[in-house]
């Protein structure tokens, strides 16, 4: 058992030491302490958990066993053997189920969006979203976008032509559903007036500027447009903070900038909170996708080393694959969007899920290399290997259910979508290993027993 139990504790770490990989810091700090958590709970299990069954004696553990066997593990084994003659006997019906539902979630891993929005981590109805919906009633949007501009020099931005220009962009921002008002300088200009109120000249421009830094406007002028004209602010408030209501804020303004360029020299860069978390979010899922890469790459060459096959460790692969592919499906379906906790847990469940295909291939192989057959390696799995398999699944399942009454809608959905792994990783392993295990040795040929 010594392997098995390493090589998990080993799958489980690299899945939580590759959040390393992400840029952002939180997620590395993260992923590289609970990694280590992993490596002192393993060495722990391995030097005081056999001292502590020593200390038991050969009585006590006996005791121990026959408690445990006169609890409800009956009906626990009843079941799993159930199962195992299910599965073993009839091995076509449920991978043909899971093949179905696998082909049936794939359009809905195409229907899955890249979106985020920290204010709705927070439930319906809660404080902070109420008061969110009361002040985007109120007013023109709580979420804001920044558009700084820089001119080439003092001249470029409070000539006539570049205000038209930027009241142009403002009247296009403003035919966008989500944004609920565009402010820039030249409103202290025209006084909102639009583009028969831009003055002729550049000095007729600049004198209204300086009369407005000298009014009881000078801290707004202060916020739209530097003391010397180099630098200007356009804000942007939005009535959404989605990433994708952003990224369509993005999308008008540069095609109205494509068509109507600055002057040459002049920059244009974007900020504000809701822009960083749009830049958050492309850092985070470009650096969830190497992290899930390069955790399978890392799982999948520990399960060689420890197989020594490479058809081993493809088939210890397959189960968690095929969960992960359900999972997803079900994902797009439903119209989550792939946010934060999904990036992350994307990584995560590589490593954890893994482990009951591992326990069950290494299990059933040394009841082969005891002298049984195929078959019969596989009515014996059923017995106290998938009784060991699947109370890890239902302890790691359940440990995972308070979160679903958590406040914070990320750990509701942390719990739901790892209890569901776990399950489901738990039911391909005992239902899909036993038949692509008899493909692989077809070269045997036995009557299963009623």
């Amino acid at each position: 058992m010594a392997t098995p139990i390493t090589f998990t504790s080993l799958t489980t770490a690299v899945a939580f030491a590759s959040l390393a990989i992400a840029p952002i810091p939180p997620v590395q700090v993260f992923g590289l302490f609970v990694a280590l958590g992993v490596f002192f709970a393993w060495l722990l299990t391995m030097l005081f958990l056999p001292a502590f069954i020593m200390l038991l004696g050969e009585e006590g553990l006996r005791r121990s066993i026959k408690g445990d066997a006169e609890s409800g593990s009956k009906a626990l084994t009843g079941a799993l053997r159930g199962m195992g003659r299910f599965t073993v006997g009839k091995p076509i019906i449920l991978p043909v189920l899971f093949i179905v539902l696998v082909i049936v979630a794939i359009p809905g891993m195409m229907k899955i969006s890249v979106n985020d929005n920290p204010v709705r981590w927070f439930k319906s109805g809660s404080e902070i979203r109420l008061a969110i919906e009361a002040v985007n009633d109120l007013f023109p949007g709580v979420y804001n976008a920044n558009l700084i501009i820089e001119g080439a020099g003092p001249a470029t931005l409070t000539s006539p032509e570049m205000v038209s220009q930027l009241l142009a962009l403002q009247e296009r921002m403003a035919e966008v559903s989500i944004v609920g008002q565009v402010t820039f300088y030249a409103d202290l200009v025209t006084n909102g007036a639009g583009q028969d109120a831009v003055p002729r000249t550049q000095g007729q421009i600049e004198r209204s500027l300086d009369a407005a830094f000298d009014s009881s406007q000078g801290a707004l002028a202060s916020a739209l447009i530097s003391p010397d004209y180099r630098r200007a602010n356009v804000q942007i408030s939005m009535k959404s903070g989605d990433n994708k209501s952003m990224q369509r804020v993005l999308d008008e303004a540069d095609a109205f900038l494509a068509a109507n360029p600055f002057p040459a020299g002049t920059n244009a860069e974007w900020a504000g909170e809701t822009y960083l978390n749009l830049v958050w979010q492309d850092k985070m899922v470009s650096g969830m996708l190497k992290a899930f890469l390069s955790t399978f790459a890392v799982v999948f060459v520990l399960m060689i080393v420890l197989f020594r096959s490479l058809r081993w460790a493809v088939l210890a692969i397959l189960p968690l694959s095929a969960t992960i592919l359900l999972v997803y499906g079900v994902i797009g379906f439903i119209g989550k969007d792939y946010d934060m906790p999904i990036a992350v847990l994307s990584t995560l469940v590589l490593g954890i899920a893994i482990d009951f295909a591992i326990h069950f291939i290494q299990r059933y192989r040394q009841l082969v290399e005891e002298g049984g057959s195929t078959v019969l390696a596989l009515k014996r799995i059923y017995e106290e290997p998938a009784r060991a398999i699947t109370r890890n699944a239902l302890i790691i399942a359940l440990g995972f259910v308070p979160m679903f009454f958590a406040s914070l809608t990320p750990y509701i959905i942390v719990g739901i979508f790892m209890a569901s792994i776990m399950v489901l990783s738990w039911v391909a392993s005992l239902a899909l290993l036993p038949l692509i295990i008899k493909l692989f040795q077809r070269g045997e040929v036995e009557v299963v027993e009623a």
